[in-house]
């Protein structure tokens, strides 16, 4: 009967491959995501001056935007899964699934999106909003692909990945506002609003990415953070509506160009995350590999009726078991076949349930972010609030009751029957 046991943990191996293999193709779908991301974030900036100019700018730049996005969307397609065949579809398939027709639908916008430009037809708030839902939808495509995580320190670096890039995207809406409020001499209420509203969500989102980035890239992204003190300056203007007598074309342009130095920046880190993630799933794949290599020479040796050397084989570089095991010979257990392999099956199982562990109190953490987003914009949808106004509604709630942001969170979803069918 142990050479069935054998084959069965192998079979637990191969499948954990696969799983991982899988993984892979997510990071790479991921690091092309935040290129497309990139590049949409680049047109929407050449636009936004472009509308602000009335023409006068950046007229030459935006062919070229709109072709680094086509070259950009032909690798993410490429790297898109597979349809899933009838019947085929594994748990966590239908979200991926609609998260991808909901961002494709948003590429096949642009061209439409892009005449209207050209021809004005469009106002510059219009504009910019039509591309930043093009871009969430594809960031939500991203947050998706984190179910499918079945090793947790690719998952953890995924997590940090997209909440970096929401942060980033952040930043390019701040940058559209930024530059509208400076061309035209004057920051409105409105504007002077969203601004404050996008500093402190992209304060969240980087808290975020804080919490499960490694330490090399916290540290990387502080001294970023670090450099930002022109930025600042603008920002406080912008956010008092101080802007001075000369603003114009030209403080729009320096606000500008400030903000994509930065943006370019945060890019910059952003790729190093995505080939960290890459990296991580290769060195998940190689260990498995490695172990399922062990398990095949075990197996042989089995066949062989040679258990001693077979355990040897297996154990080597694996220090909690072979102690554990050295602890039986102690009390007199001599680790005979059917109790090494015991130990063999104990070892995968308790590998399995902390990651099983890990991941779901990871998934749950993410759970409670999409029901804070779902209920800012039940907020937003039935009471008329800004993105920050529901932000602040919620956590006023809860400081009033004592109880986290997620739980008022959940308990506003739970009764959002009873809001008014007319919103205001």
């Amino acid at each position: 009967m142990m050479p069935a046991v054998i084959d069965w943990l192998s079979a637990s191996r191969q499948c954990e491959i696969a799983e991982l293999r899988m993984l892979l193709q997510t990071g790479e779908l991921s690091a092309a995501l935040s290129q497309l991301i990139h590049e949409l974030q680049r047109e929407r900036g050449a636009s936004n001056i472009w509308l602000c100019s009335q023409g006068a700018l950046f007229g030459e730049e935006l062919p070229l935007r709109e072709k680094q996005v086509a070259s950009a969307t032909t690798h993410v397609l490429a790297r898109l899964p597979a349809l899933p065949l009838p019947g085929d579809a594994a748990g966590g398939q239908s979200r991926l699934c609609n998260r991808i027709a909901a961002a494709l639908y948003g590429l096949e916008t642009l061209p439409a999106l892009r005449q209207q430009i050209r021809r004005f037809q469009l106002s510059h708030a219009d504009a910019m909003a039509r591309f930043s839902q093009v871009i969430r939808q594809l960031l939500n495509l991203g947050f998706a692909t984190i179910d499918s995580a079945c090793d947790p320190a690719v998952a953890r670096t995924l997590v940090a990945m997209f909440s970096f890039m929401q942060a980033k995207e952040l930043a390019g809406q701040e940058r559209a506002i930024g530059s509208a409020g400076y061309a035209s001499g004057a920051f409105t209420v409105a504007q002077s609003e969203e601004m404050v509203a996008l500093i402190a969500a992209q304060e969240r989102c980087f808290a975020s990415f804080a919490r499960f980035a490694d330490e090399e890239a916290r540290a990387e992204w502080q001294a970023l953070e670090a450099e930002s003190g022109d930025i600042e300056r603008l920002r406080r203007i912008a956010c008092t509506r101080g802007v001075p007598d000369s603003a114009g074309t030209e403080m729009a342009l320096g606000w500008y160009q400030l903000m994509t130095g930065r943006i370019d920046r945060l890019k910059r880190l952003e790729d190093r995350l995505a080939q960290q993630l890459t990296q991580r799933c290769r060195e998940s794949i190689q260990r498995a590999e490695e172990a399922d290599d062990g398990l095949a020479k075990l197996e042989q040796a089995l066949a062989d009726g040679d258990s001693d050397p077979a355990w040897s084989l297996y154990v080597d570089g694996r220090d909690a078991l072979r102690q554990e095991m050295r602890a039986l010979e102690t009390e007199g257990l001599t680790p005979q076949l059917g109790r090494f392999v015991l130990g063999l099956v104990q070892e995968q199982s308790r590998r399995l349930q902390a990651q099983d562990d890990e991941l779901a109190a990871m998934r749950a953490t993410l759970e409670e972010r999409r029901q804070i987003d779902r209920a800012k914009a039940l907020l937003m949808r039935h009471q008329g609030f800004s993105e920050e106004q529901a932000w602040q509604s919620l956590r006023k709630m809860a400081m009033d009751q004592n109880r986290r942001v997620a739980d008022i969170a959940g308990a506003l979803l739970s009764v959002a029957a009873v809001f008014p069918s007319t919103p205001k």
